[in-house]
């Protein structure tokens, strides 16, 4: 290796290094929010003294080469739950299979005995994203849970960037972190399957799944506003079996007659920004209960029946005259 070939390939590579983190973390953030709004997305790119510090430091008289480092551009998915993380984990190997990336997925498990960081590591490249030689820019995606991911931050500080060698006592103390991290990420996971068992029991899971439908098809990912009971006197327009596959209702009438396009694009103009957006009447389209009316739309009696001398007959009667297929389409 010639004197400062890393240095000189790093200058010429810098600006691709910035705008490659920049495409893949907007591409990255776009496809883990389709699993779970509340991911978190971030990434780096490697600056030079950490790079030249990994390529010397094993062997100072025989460096590492610059095709050798995968890790350029490093960028991390941060789930709430492990559900999450193993949904994404799946969708991204899915994903890049599908548009022709180069995929790499190392998932990183301890022995049973051993207390060690669990995580899912990708190395990918997309040939649309290219560095300056014309060859696809390596990037390195870890995927994990928000707790296992403080854990990570923890232990990197105390043992990797510490010059330090911990004395048992102390190594102990940030393994046994380990074993909280784990014991966080199952009860949480627990948890969140009781409440669900507990919602397909109750009215208010019913909300729940619509606006799970809601946010797949609108993209919003806004905390509901609930307007008072209007969820609920819309439900009872449907039959007992529907209302309790309320979801799959909504699904088997939106597939039919142009009803879920009709739907979306009524929506976008009544959106704001859209030129005859009048908040007083359009926020509604922004909440979950505007697909229940898009539906009774098509059934305006009993529509009219449900909402009739009720807080919401205005704002829904000319939502409903909006949402109503033309007769030739329904």
């Amino acid at each position: 290796m010639s004197a400062n070939e890393l240095t000189s390939r790093y200058e010429e590579e810098i600006e691709y290094l910035k705008s490659g983190l920049v495409v893949w973390q907007s591409n990255l953030e776009q496809l883990a929010k389709s699993v779970d709004p509340n991911v978190h997305v971030d990434g780096r790119y490697k600056k030079l003294p950490s790079l030249l510090a990994k390529a010397y430091k094993k062997n100072p008289t025989n460096p590492r080469q610059w095709d050798t480092f995968h890790d350029l551009v490093a960028l991390k998915a941060i789930f709430p739950t492990q559900s999450g993380a193993r949904e994404f984990t799946d969708l991204l190997e899915s994903h890049a299979k599908e548009n022709n990336f180069y995929c790499h997925l190392d998932r990183r498990r301890p022995e049973p005995d051993k207390l060690e960081y669990s995580a899912d590591q990708f190395d990918l490249s997309d040939p649309k994203i290219l560095d300056s030689r014309g060859d696809a820019l390596k990037i390195e995606v870890q995927v994990r849970t928000a707790v296992s991911d403080a854990w990570y931050i923890i232990d990197h500080r105390l043992n990797y960037k510490n010059p330090t060698d911990l004395p048992d006592n102390l190594q102990r103390r940030v393994l046994r972190l380990i074993a909280l991290a784990e014991l966080f990420d199952e009860e949480v996971s627990s948890l969140i399957s009781d409440v669900s068992n507990y919602e397909e029991r109750v009215e208010s899971g019913k909300f729940n799944k619509v606006n799970e439908l809601f946010r797949s098809l609108t993209k919003n990912y806004s905390t509901p506003a609930r307007p008072e009971g209007l969820f609920f006197t819309l439900l009872q327009g449907y039959s007992e079996d529907d209302r309790e596959n309320i979801e799959s209702a909504l699904k088997s009438h939106l597939e039919e007659s142009g009803l879920g396009d009709h739907y979306m694009s009524v929506v976008e103009l009544h959106s704001p920004g859209a030129v005859d957006f009048v908040e007083q009447y359009d926020w509604l389209y922004m909440q979950p209960e505007s697909l229940l009316i898009a539906d009774l739309a098509q059934q305006p009696r009993r529509l009219a029946a449900l909402i009739e001398n009720s807080d919401f007959e205005r704002i829904v009667t000319s939502m409903a005259n909006d949402l109503k297929l033309p007769k030739q389409s329904f």
